[in-house]
């Protein structure tokens, strides 16, 4: 383990476990439970955030050959992301530039389909379009006295790979700062290798959840021991873990049951990925989870106040290179997946969800391990000029 931030959060962790300092300077705090499901605030979050923030779309290995397209639908805007002919990846509307159809549908009910075209063509007339977009082909072009086809190529939307990471802007008519907006947790993307990572599987499923509740459920180690103690609660020591902001994202770490041994080891020979779990929250709606030897990347796509897409990327090192290696990532992935995600996260998730309109609780109390989840909403009240943090009791 070589990268400074990453050395820093360690000692820190040390600190906590040796009981050094003053480990836990966060408060007691309430939130109101409306954030949750009140359309208003639904319809704040959409228009103020979701169309105006870099959103993480995908990562680059979804797409290795020229053609490769992946179908995503985000908040009812219809994305295409394409690997062109030079390599590179590019951001459309997934609609012809004609009658507005779309060029290209998803599995019903599913949703951020990977599929292989050389170009696309709209059902509807049979106007093509290259893979960079460009408007190719219209038939009975003569119908169109004067068509500037220039003109009409597909809309671009705003899009960056960082590190293999694609991120990208929903609304084609906004600019993107995507150096201003990562303050630098790229640099973390990189100490990872995420820009070398193989995708080993994707999961997408559609949840009756706020995607924050969903969020939350990834911001604090105060549940892992207790809503996880059947599946990986013996990884973990409980309530050891620190977390630092980087502008509205979160960098953490969680000390897994090796992380003992620390005490007597040289920085030198510290293992991050054996002794802790590192954990990101790359804002507004990713969770990165780095485990001893795979990583899932997890999106939240909003798509109402009480309905969430979720989509779990599983990345690994490299391809499996036996079947031994394979099996070992299949039996993770159903672990992790099904295990842990679906049936714990996920499902707790929902079961908040039907209590938050509930009139029960008018605020709600979070403790000095939740503290992640302070700044997370903060940073969404910054955007969206919405108060869900009240004062301190």
């Amino acid at each position: 383990m070589d990268y400074a931030p990453h050395l820093a959060q360690c000692r820190r962790l040390l600190a906590l476990m040796q009981d050094d300092g003053d480990v836990l300077p966060a408060e007691v705090f309430h939130m109101t439970p409306d954030v949750y499901w009140r359309p208003e605030h639904f319809a704040l979050e959409r228009e103020r955030l979701f169309f105006r923030a870099p959103l993480v779309l995908g990562h680059a290995a979804l797409l290795p050959r020229p053609g490769d397209t992946l179908v995503l639908d985000v908040l009812g805007q219809p994305l295409l992301l394409v690997r062109g002919r030079d390599r590179q990846i590019r951001g459309f509307l997934n609609v012809c530039r004609h009658r507005g159809t779309r060029l290209c549908n998803a599995k019903e009910g599913e949703g951020g389909e990977v599929l292989h075209r050389t170009n696309f063509t709209c059902r509807y007339h049979n106007w093509v379009y290259d893979l960079d977009g460009r408007l190719k082909h219209v038939p009975l072009e003569d119908a169109f006295p004067g068509l500037d086809r220039a003109a009409y190529g597909l809309t671009r939307i705003p899009l960056a790979v960082r590190e293999g990471v694609i991120f990208g802007m929903i609304d084609p008519d906004a600019t993107m700062d995507i150096d201003g907006f990562l303050a630098g947790i790229d640099g973390d993307l990189a100490a990872h290798g995420f820009g070398g990572m193989h995708v080993y599987a994707r999961r997408l499923a559609r949840r009756k959840a706020n995607w924050k509740l969903i969020m939350d459920a990834f911001l604090e180690s105060y549940h892992v021991v207790r809503l996880h103690q059947s599946t990986i609660a013996p990884f973990f020591m409980d309530k050891m873990a620190v977390m630092d902001r980087l502008g509205p994202h979160q960098r953490s770490l969680l000390a897994r049951q090796e992380f003992v041994e620390l005490a007597d080891l040289p920085e030198a020979a510290w293992d991050g990925r054996r002794h802790c779990t590192f954990a990101y929250a790359i804002f507004p709606n990713t969770i990165l989870v780095l485990s001893p030897d795979y990583t899932s990347m997890l999106t939240m796509y909003p798509e109402a106040a009480d309905q969430t897409l979720y989509c779990h990327t599983m990345l690994t090192p490299h391809a499996p290179r036996d079947a031994k290696e394979d099996d070992h990532w299949r039996r993770s992935l159903e672990l992790i997946e099904g295990g842990v995600f679906q049936a714990e996260d996920l499902f707790i998730a929902e079961q908040a969800q039907i209590g938050m309109a509930s009139g029960a609780n008018k605020t709600m109390v979070y403790g000095r391990f939740e503290a992640s989840i302070r700044s997370f909403h903060e940073s969404v009240d910054e955007w969206t000029g919405a108060r869900s943090v009240v004062e301190t009791r």
